[in-house]
């Protein structure tokens, strides 16, 4: 989400804390508190939580964002009020478990409405005191930084020049759930005085947790799913940079090559996501695995944590390793040694699973603009994902993949046709590849979709250049960056490609199968614009009679904003502060537009 670059009330504040924390390294910050219980600053942080798609998931209290604006000033009022007599008590995370591959689960922590739009709050508050003291090689979680700039750090590393050859595959076990709570409220204090905030914190840490109607308290750990968990999670791990700063990063390149290389040494680097690190280094192997076990000591006995025996392992880069849904290995494949990045086995088999699950015989009832368009979502996300690998083949066998089951499901959903009548009728020639096609048609007016393939034209792929040579720039001392969200977690091809396409999220208010066609047929009725207003853009479909009927007599077409003011929520208020305008989210465009679609 991404909020205007004009100076605000909110963003001059954090410049502020910014600024000051990067003057004064050792500054403990006092009334800070204050924050809390400002108005402008709580409704930034509600219009951020609520613009999340996750806002519309209930915590342990059963409401949802459509329950929170229906009455949103007095909600605002009532956490404000809260903060400000600092009566406000945090109530336990409703644990859920979400897929991790295709036979584990991650739990997930879902704080309630209220208890987000606090940690907001938090985070935009704590987030730049503390991102002014984050090194350098830390990655994950970080305004500005992405996965890519941490893996251009490590590939340069491999080559002949440089040598480091020598991985240790870092894996911390169970970390989230293993934080340890004081440990952590010791480290924030070396920034924060602020009492009240100390104490807020440690409220939300010792929570606990909701399974089902089973309470349990929280001792250590920071639950995945929090808004402020992947912010007190850098906290932690900030110390585990900074040693590997000292001990590595700091070295000159005179220390690097003869006070180090000449004794028989190596020199190292370690690069961290989140959890995830890797420390790569050009030492004999006897030293890396004596490196190995320094890590292994100073995260027990300083941090409290443990490595796992199982995943933490000694890679040499010629036999490859995993990271962050990249697969890097030093090949030798025309007589010259090369490093190449392609997708991790895992995350291939991933996408194909889920579209061999799209094209299988329990979807045939599905339209096949509906399906087409689906598909289209998936391979674009994830090829968009790896659009930076060394070998465009990975890519064309994920979309060689999904037409050979397109064509299975086809012939699934007409018994009767035969396979090269239905290639011969339902492909085109676009850009010299063959691809399917699919058209609906509502009266006079029909759509055409083609299938998306990773041609030059549709994909520009390039080598990724690494940033950050000299420095990344400050993400709250920059106008560019400051508007932007928190970053989630992208340790491998958004989750958004697999469960918010068009066509698989049609039974989340029991709508009937084929709902989306029927949305689709809609807005072709009403010829792309809200029946209302006229407005084209943000469209929505509306059940004039509820839920009770999902005929297309019973629908229209309305904007965003006329089906807000439909059901009452909250759009504007009259005379609103500039910084919490400047917070609300930009309208996503129609998901149909995302793929490649020819109106005739």
């Amino acid at each position: 989400m991404r909020r205007t670059c004009e100076p605000t009330m909110i963003t001059e504040k954090q410049a502020k804390l910014a600024k000051q924390a990067i003057q004064n390294p050792e500054y403990r910050f006092k009334n800070l508190y204050q924050l809390m219980h400002w108005q402008v600053w709580i409704e930034d942080a509600a219009h951020r939580v609520l613009a999340r798609p996750g806002s519309s998931t209930a915590g342990v209290d059963g409401k949802t964002r459509d329950a929170f604006k229906k009455d949103y000033e007095r909600h605002i009022a009532t956490i404000i009020s809260q903060l400000k007599d600092q009566t406000y008590e945090p109530q336990p995370v409703r644990r859920t478990y979400i897929p991790k591959d295709e036979k584990r689960k991650r739990p997930l922590g879902i704080p309630t409405l209220y208890d987000r739009i606090v940690q907001e709050a938090l985070r935009m508050m704590l987030d730049p005191i503390f991102e002014s003291d984050f090194q350098h090689h830390s990655y994950g979680f970080r305004k500005g930084r992405r996965t890519m700039d941490a893996i251009a750090v490590l590939m340069p590393l491999f080559n002949t020049s440089v040598k480091h050859y020598y991985v240790i595959e870092g894996d911390i076990k169970s970390y989230f759930d293993n934080v340890n709570h004081k440990k952590l409220m010791t480290l924030i204090k070396k920034r924060v005085a602020d009492k009240a905030v100390l104490t807020l914190i440690w409220q939300f840490l010792k929570a606990g947790v909701m399974e089902g109607q089973l309470f349990a308290k929280t001792e250590t750990g920071v639950p995945q799913g929090g808004i402020i968990s992947p912010l007190l999670a850098n906290i932690y791990l900030n110390e585990f940079d900074k040693w590997a700063e000292t001990r590595w990063h700091n070295r000159t390149p005179y220390e690097r090559q003869y006070y180090v290389r000449r004794r028989g040494k190596g020199n190292y680097c370690m690069v961290r996501y989140a959890d995830d690190f890797v420390i790569v280094g050009n030492g004999p192997i006897a030293e890396v695995r004596q490196i190995k076990e320094e890590v292994k000591t100073y995260l027990a006995e300083e941090l409290h944590l443990e490595l796992s025996e199982e995943k933490t392992k000694i890679t040499h880069v010629n036999d490859g390793f995993d990271f962050l849904g990249f697969h890097i290995q030093r090949v030798k494949p025309e007589g010259k040694w090369v490093v190449h990045l392609r997708p991790a086995e895992k995350t291939t088999k991933r996408v194909k699973a889920k579209i061999k699950e799209l094209t299988g015989r329990n979807w045939t009832w599905m339209d096949e603009y509906t399906r087409l368009t689906t598909l289209n979502a998936i391979v674009r996300g994830w090829c968009e994902y790896y659009k930076h690998t060394s070998l465009h083949k990975d890519l064309e066998e994920v979309s060689r993949y999904t037409w050979h089951r397109y064509l299975g499901f086809l012939l699934k959903k007409h018994k009767q046709s035969r396979k090269q009548q239905t290639i011969q009728e339902k492909t085109v020639t676009f850009l010299n590849r063959t691809r399917w096609k699919a058209e609906i048609q509502e009266g006079e007016r029909s759509l055409i979709a083609h299938q998306w393939l990773p041609t030059p034209k549709e994909l520009p792929r390039s080598k990724y250049r690494m940033k950050g040579r000299g420095g990344f720039p400050h993400p709250y001392l920059e106008d560019e960056l400051a508007g932007l969200d928190n970053p989630e977690w992208e340790g491998a091809p958004s989750e958004k490609i697999f469960v918010e396409t068009v066509g698989t999220s049609s039974w989340n208010r029991d709508e009937p199968l084929g709902f989306a066609e029927t949305k689709l047929r809609v807005k072709m009725r009403d010829g792309w614009k809200c029946t209302r207003c006229g407005n084209p853009d943000n469209l929505r479909v509306h059940h004039k009679k509820g839920m009770k009927s999902h005929a297309m007599k019973d629908l229209i077409t309305i904007c965003l904003d006329c089906h807000k003011g439909e059901h009452g929520y909250r759009t504007r208020l009259d005379g609103e502060p500039d910084a919490v305008k400047a917070a609300r989210p930009v309208r996503r465009e129609e998901r149909e537009k995302s793929h490649v679609a020819t109106p005739v």
